[in-house]
């Protein structure tokens, strides 16, 4: 009876030390901050939000004052540029939007990484490649067979760029734990 209560014991400390865990990644380590906005933009498309939340917490950590060496901005690090590339699509925003306000990042960089995933006929792996080093070396890969146009996978030893090669293994790690801690 004595082996039975510390095996118990043992089992119940196991489970709460699971338990603080789960909740403290979810709290701190993997945030879900701003996924009824992000669900909202992502409606109506095949982008998956947690694959949104993954690419802010990789680009910005949730830091919506951000601002790269490049000069990318906020959350999702939206050049000025970038948004020119997608200004097309919105009737509501001013000609003087501001980059650092949480609500315009997102919907700006939500309708990027739509076009970029239109772009790349749904590829995920070649858009977030795009995202992170531009269409421009992406398209000159593609043609020059760096990578395949059919990209089915998350680790690829020859992409030039040591940054975009890291950036995509941390976008697709920590999308896989965003789903096992919020969809499982």
């Amino acid at each position: 009876m004595k082996k039975i209560r510390i095996i118990f014991k043992i089992v119940f400390a196991i489970l709460v030390v699971c338990v603080l865990l789960y909740v403290y990644c979810k709290t701190f380590i993997y945030k879900a901050t701003y996924l009824e906005y992000i669900e909202k933009n992502c409606a109506g498309s095949s982008i998956d939000p947690y694959l949104v939340l993954s690419i802010i917490k990789v680009e910005s950590g949730f830091n919506s004052n951000a601002i790269s060496n490049k000069e990318a901005k906020g959350l999702m690090q939206i050049k000025d540029t970038t948004y020119n590339d997608v200004a097309d699509i919105f009737t509501n925003i001013d000609d003087k939007i501001n980059l650092y306000d949480p609500e315009t990042n997102l919907k700006i960089g939500i309708a990027y990484f739509k076009r970029l995933v239109n772009k790349y006929d749904g590829n995920y792996y070649i858009a977030l490649l795009a995202y992170n080093a531009g269409m421009g070396n992406v398209n000159n890969w593609i043609n020059t067979g760096i990578i395949p146009k059919n990209l089915d996978y998350y680790v690829v030893p020859n992409i030039p760029f040591n940054e975009t090669k890291n950036y995509l293994k941390k976008v697709m790690t920590t999308y896989k734990t965003y789903k096992f801690l919020y969809v499982l």
